[in-house]
C-alpha cells in the first residue's frame, strides 16, 4: 500500500505542476473539450490565489500574449511533490506535506460536491458533468481512505513485560503550535471563500445567494457572515472526520476529549460554536484556549522526532516566504514594466 501511496502521489503532483503551467507552452484556441476537462476538472485540487501574468508571445510593439499561473496552487503541488520525495527517502515514515495535500483533495472534493448538489440542474446535465462529479467522489474516497488507514496512524507502544498497550503521552500543543494551526487554518478559510467569492461572478446562482447576504447584512458584514459559515463548515468537518485539519496535519497534533479518545460529533460541534465566540482566537495568549476549555477538549502532540518537525516548518516558512517575494516581484514588475 505505501508503494501504491506513493505512486498515486508523485502522479498527483506531476500531473497539478503540469496543469498549472500547461498554457504556458500550449495555446487555448487549440483546446479539445477533453483537454479542457482533464486540465480544470480533472486535477487532485484547485485553490485561486496569488495570480500571476507571464508573457507566452510578444505581438508588436507592446502588444503581447500572456497567461496566468496560479502561484498558490503551484505552490501547494511542489509541496505535494516535495513530500513525496520525502515519504520516500525515509522510508515511508515522514508523511506530513502528504496528509496535508490529501486533506486538500479531500477539501476541494467536499466543496465540488456541495456546489454540484446547490446548483444541480438535471436540463443542463452532460456526459461531462456525470464524468466529473464521477472523478471527485473518487478523489474523496482516495484521500478520505490514505488519510484514516495510512498517514494519520496514531503509533501506540507495547510494553513486552505484560502485553499492556499504552497511548502515546498526552503532551498538550505549545501556544506556538496553536498560533501557527490558526494561522494555516485561516490562511486557506480565507483562499476557499475567495475562490466562492471569484466563482460568483460567472455563476447566477452564487450571484443571488450573496446578494441575498449583502440585502441582509450589509455588503461588509454580509462578507464575514459568509466567512463564518465557510470557517464553521471546514473545522465542524475535519474534526468531526479526522479530529484533525490541515494545519494540525502539518504540525502533528490532534484533538481529543479529557480521557484522551477521539472526541464525539456533539464534542466537535460544541468545540466549534465555541470558536465564534468574540476574540477567541486570541485566547491562548491569556494561557486560555476557550473552545478547548469549554468543550472538555485538548490539542495533543504526535510523538514525533522534534529535529525532523522542526526542519518541516523551517522548510515551509522558507518556501512561503520564496512564495511571497515572487508573487510580489512579478507583481511589481506589471504595474512598473506593463
Amino acid at each position: 500500500m505505501k508503494k501504491i501511496i506513493l505512486g498515486l502521489s508523485l502522479l498527483f503532483s506531476l500531473w497539478g505542476i503540469f496543469a498549472s503551467f500547461y498554457f504556458v507552452f500550449f495555446s487555448f484556441e487549440d483546446f479539445t473539450k477533453f483537454q479542457n476537462f482533464l486540465i480544470f476538472n480533472g486535477k487532485p485540487y484547485h485553490y485561486s490565489g496569488m495570480n500571476i501574468f507571464v508573457v507566452i508571445e510578444r505581438t508588436s510593439g507592446y502588444s503581447y500574449k500572456s497567461t496566468s499561473i496560479a502561484l498558490l496552487n503551484l505552490f501547494f503541488y511542489l509541496t505535494f511533490l516535495a513530500g513525496s520525495l520525502i515519504y520516500y527517502f525515509s522510508k515511508y515514515k515522514e508523511s506530513k506535506l502528504l496528509v496535508f495535500n490529501y486533506s486538500l483533495i479531500f477539501l476541494n472534493s467536499i466543496i465540488k460536491i456541495l456546489a454540484f448538489t446547490a446548483f444541480f440542474d438535471i436540463d443542463k446535465l452532460s456526459f461531462y458533468g456525470i464524468l466529473y462529479i464521477i472523478i471527485v467522489l473518487i478523489y474523496l474516497f482516495i484521500s478520505y481512505y490514505i488519510i484514516t488507514k495510512n498517514l494519520n496512524v496514531i503509533e501506540e507502544k507495547v510494553i513486552e513485560n505484560d502485553n499492556q498497550i499504552i497511548e502515546n503521552d498526552l503532551e498538550r500543543a505549545s501556544n506556538y503550535k496553536r498560533f501557527l494551526n490558526s494561522f494555516i487554518d485561516s490562511f486557506i478559510i480565507l483562499i476557499v471563500a475567495f475562490d466562492f467569492i471569484s466563482y460568483s461572478e460567472m455563476n447566477e446562482s452564487l450571484t443571488t445567494f450573496f446578494s441575498y447576504l449583502k440585502t441582509s447584512f450589509g455588503d461588509k458584514f454580509g462578507l464575514i457572515v459568509f466567512f463564518f459559515l465557510i470557517k464553521f463548515t471546514y473545522y465542524l468537518i475535519f474534526e468531526s472526520v479526522f479530529k484533525n485539519t490541515p494545519a494540525k496535519f502539518i504540525t502533528a497534533c490532534y484533538v481529543t476529549d479529557e480521557e484522551g479518545n477521539p472526541p464525539s460529533f456533539s464534542i466537535i460541534l460544541k468545540r466549534t460554536l465555541l470558536r465564534f465566540v468574540p476574540f477567541e482566537s486570541f485566547s491562548f495568549l491569556m494561557g486560555k484556549n476557550l473552545h478547548d476549555d469549554y468543550s472538555d477538549t485538548y490539542v495533543i502532540n504526535k510523538k514525533t522526532d522534534l529535529t525532523i518537525e522542526n526542519r518541516y516548518l523551517q522548510f515551509l516558512t522558507i518556501a512561503f516566504g520564496i512564495l511571497l517575494v515572487t508573487y510580489f516581484y512579478m507583481s511589481f514588475k506589471e504595474i512598473l514594466f506593463p
